[in-house]
């Protein structure tokens, strides 16, 4: 197996299913219905909608990163607001735009070049430059990180994962 198809099975596992640590991104999310990912955690953690749409921003972000696409990065775009009323529709949409982002996510992958992977990316002006290679395993960490907060809080609402 190549190096693409080594991220391009990593993402894979820790999107859908088969994720070496336990619950994927979706497994964490299934049975999630709109009152329980609205639902807000104690002392201002975010809700599993928020954390939804939150890895959907950065899932696009670093599509376009790797499309060479520059991206107007705001408090609004990392965290997007969701609805104040939390219809099963809406939620239907965010977990949609989740898919999404994440298929775009995978095809830039998919087409990035193999040979840049491991040089360093242009980086905003007082960060680190980093390569592109960290770029996008740390995105597919970051959906983990954030399903395991998913995970946490089905817990914490008594509602475990299936």
């Amino acid at each position: 197996m190549g190096e693409r198809q080594r991220i391009l099975d990593l993402m894979d596992r820790a999107y859908k299913k088969e994720a070496w640590h336990g619950p994927a991104l979706l497994e964490t999310l299934k049975g999630v219905n709109a009152p329980l990912a609205a639902k807000r955690p104690p002392h201002g953690a975010h809700s599993i909608w928020e954390l939804v749409e939150h890895v959907a921003s950065w899932n696009e972000l670093v599509a376009k990163r790797l499309e060479g696409r520059k991206i107007t990065y705001t408090p609004e775009y990392n965290f997007p607001p969701v609805p104040k009323n939390p219809s099963p529709a809406a939620w239907k949409k965010s977990r949609a735009r989740l898919a999404r982002t994440q298929a775009h996510f995978r095809r830039e992958v998919a087409r990035f070049p193999v040979a840049k992977l491991g040089r360093l990316r242009p980086s905003p002006p007082g960060q680190k430059a980093q390569s592109w290679n960290v770029l996008i395993h740390g995105q597919i960490q970051h959906g983990l990180y954030h399903a395991g907060q998913i995970a946490m809080l089905r817990r914490m609402f008594r509602k475990p994962i299936a």
